[in-house]
């Protein structure tokens, strides 16, 4: 049964860029965790889902078929429009790259979390930013007392 174009444009249209379900379900998880944020960097290369900007940690949480997860899977399993979206994956993961990059010479973390990761062991996710977060804040506090001996 030949796909209609319309239909397929349609649901196309509908992915969302932001607050799609994993960014909700882990933003909801680090709150009720007692963390605060902000949600989708604008002023940031890529523009990450969550940011701690005084600990200067962006994350990212990447869906798994258009971020590339298990890439020769998908690419198998590929049955209309195979060469667009084999390149798309494939731009898309250059361009997590380059902002990845620009991130870090800013000073930042950069953390990616898979979709399958937030859905199948949120607990792991929160746990690893929280690592990161006190990590991140005992350094911070490190720079400071240094700072103060200096004075």
């Amino acid at each position: 049964m030949p796909r209609d174009k319309k239909l397929v444009s349609y649901n196309m249209s509908k992915i969302k860029g932001k607050d799609t379900s994993i960014e909700l379900i882990l933003r909801h998880a680090l709150y009720q965790a007692g963390h605060r944020y902000r949600v989708n960097g604008k002023d940031l290369p890529g523009h990450p889902d969550i940011v701690f900007k005084r600990e200067k940690i962006a994350i990212f949480c990447d869906g798994d078929f258009f971020h590339g997860y298990d890439f020769n899977k998908i690419d198998k399993e590929l049955k209309t429009n195979k060469e667009y979206w084999e390149k798309k994956i494939l731009t898309n993961q250059k361009r997590d790259r380059k902002e990845d990059q620009e991130l870090v010479e800013k000073g930042y973390l950069v953390l990616h979390f898979w979709e399958h990761e937030i859905r199948e062991n949120l607990g792991m996710v929160v746990s690893t930013i929280e690592e990161a977060l006190y990590q991140r804040r005992k350094e911070k506090d490190g720079e400071e007392d240094r700072e103060e001996e200096e004075d």
